[in-house]
């Protein structure tokens, strides 16, 4: 509950900063950038895709430019003026060479039906190649996530997934701000209940199954339903579980609803609680929940989203566009056609074959 406001001494709620978040990812990236132009390598290339007006859409693509930009990457934005064009301006970039991570900013048609799909939206996410999908959100790297699947190369394991931007870096501020660090590897979280108040395919379901990963109890509420990831596995609330209840059972709570609309009830916050605001409006009552002793609020993760951009643009090019990993790849193909001509050829075979039991036999009647 919130102290007495006429308390001398009264502790209460802060704002994160988020920015030294981005930056120690940013710096990251951009050391590994000037490796690159040190030998004569050319910075990896974005192409952005927009075809909508939404003034959201339109301010996270500036941000990407300025930012991609300021630290050294290359960016292309290239607007369509028709939706139905956004498909083959995908295949075009998908087949480009030169392309090293690919970013269509949504919605385009949002959740209308769509003869591809349920949506077309969710068709055009998984029409771009997992080797420049720079979002995590095509249908490979989902996959592997709701698997908790780590690598693309299994059992070699040099190549990371991709794991969606904004989910992302709502799981970086919340390694600075709660993460248990003396815990192994995907226990992080144990012991932390988190409610995440979205369930949308590019925030609320992957975040949920990330933090899941971590070892968090994740409460995922949707309009019509609540359900709760934990120990890997999904399990149905009963119909009796409240939004309420979830988030006063919560250390972590984490808004999405996409609408000025929504305000999260001030009295369901503990003590304590970190909030976190991924959706565009504010889905809670800044001054309220500042008065609650000991609540951390992030307020946007905007600027850690645009680093986790930078970093998975950097995988997709360690991972399948790096002149060595492309000269590797190369190679193995030409070794392969190489073996495929040795071996279906028979004269060469049986030739292979005659000389190698003379040689035998000589070797034999010698000793």
């Amino acid at each position: 509950m919130a102290t007495n406001n006429t308390e001398s001494n009264k502790i209460v709620g802060s704002k994160v900063k988020i920015v030294p978040v981005a930056e120690t990812f940013r710096e990251e990236v951009k050391t590994k950038l000037n490796y690159l132009k040190s030998n004569g390598i050319d910075a990896p290339l974005l192409v952005g895709i927009l075809a909508n007006n939404d003034p959201s859409a339109v301010q996270y693509s500036e941000w990407t430019r300025k930012t991609l930009e300021s630290d050294g990457f290359r960016y292309e934005l290239r607007t369509i003026s028709d939706p139905i064009d956004v498909e083959r301006e995908l295949t075009k970039a998908n087949d480009d060479p030169n392309v090293h991570g690919i970013i269509v900013y949504y919605p385009i048609f949002g959740q209308v039906e769509s003869f591809s799909g349920a949506s077309q939206d969710d068709y055009l996410r998984d029409s771009i190649s997992h080797t420049k999908d720079v979002e995590g959100l095509c249908h490979s790297y989902r996959t592997n996530l709701y698997r908790n699947v780590r690598y693309l190369d299994y059992p070699t394991n040099t190549k990371k997934c991709l794991l969606p931007c904004t989910a992302l870096s709502v799981v970086k501020i919340l390694e600075s701000l709660c993460y248990d660090t003396s815990l192994p590897a995907g226990r992080k979280m144990s012991g932390k209940i988190v409610t995440i108040i979205n369930r949308s395919e590019i925030v609320g379901r992957p975040l949920a199954a990330m933090l899941a990963n971590d070892g968090a109890e994740v409460y995922s509420i949707d309009i019509n339903s609540i359900y709760l990831f934990r120990d890997g596995r999904l399990h149905t609330c009963n119909s009796d579980t409240t939004v309420e209840e979830c988030v006063k059972r919560s250390q972590v709570v984490i808004t999405g609803v996409p609408t000025e609309k929504y305000k999260l009830p001030t009295q369901w916050i503990q003590e304590g609680t970190v909030i976190v605001n991924v959706s565009s409006h504010k889905n809670v009552n800044v001054d309220d929940i500042l008065q609650i002793p000991n609540v951390r609020y992030v307020h946007q993760v905007g600027k850690v989203t645009v680093a986790m951009l930078e970093r998975n643009l950097m995988r997709l090019f360690d991972n399948f566009h790096h002149p060595d990993r492309v000269h590797d790849h190369d190679d193995a193909i030409a070794l392969r056609k190489e073996e495929k001509n040795w071996y279906g050829n028979p004269i060469q075979l049986y030739t292979a074959l005659a000389v190698t039991t003379l040689l035998f036999v000589q070797f034999t009647r010698r000793n």
